[in-house]
């Protein structure tokens, strides 16, 4: 069924058309929330892909149940990457532009720095994707 819901999404289903097929197995924000991110994935994916980085990390999403999210996680090896330790950099420049952030999956740690993301993104843990909210 997510399969499904996935696909009519991406081919162009509204989310309220997706909703309206699963609506006796899960609830609208629910789905909602799920389409979201998968929004959210196939637009990293895009970002990292044409940026060239689609290689070096892997975006993937949570699924339907809670926390619903997409997520990145370095796929490259450091031992044969050159400069290993600017990718999570390379990799916010390349999502900046889809009006995409790194962030920790939440509820994780208090206060989030762009540090503590890209020292844990280096150790290899998968790094909550968001969309950067403007400033107004």
């Amino acid at each position: 069924m997510i399969d499904t819901m996935t696909r009519k999404f991406r081919s162009g289903a509204s989310a309220m058309e997706v909703w309206r097929l699963v609506a006796t197995a899960f609830g609208r924000d629910q789905v909602k929330q799920y389409l979201a991110s998968v929004a959210l994935h196939d637009a990293a994916r895009k970002a990292l892909a044409k940026a060239g980085l689609g290689s070096s990390v892997d975006v993937s999403l949570t699924g339907i149940d809670a926390p619903r999210e997409a997520r990145v996680i370095i796929a490259a090896d450091p031992e044969e990457t050159p400069d290993y330790g600017a990718l999570p950099s390379r990799v916010r420049a390349a999502l900046r532009d889809f009006h995409i952030t790194l962030d920790l999956p939440q509820g994780e740690h208090g206060e989030v720095t762009d540090d503590l993301v890209d020292e844990k993104f280096l150790d290899g843990e998968p790094i909550r994707l968001v969309r950067l909210k403007p400033l107004t």
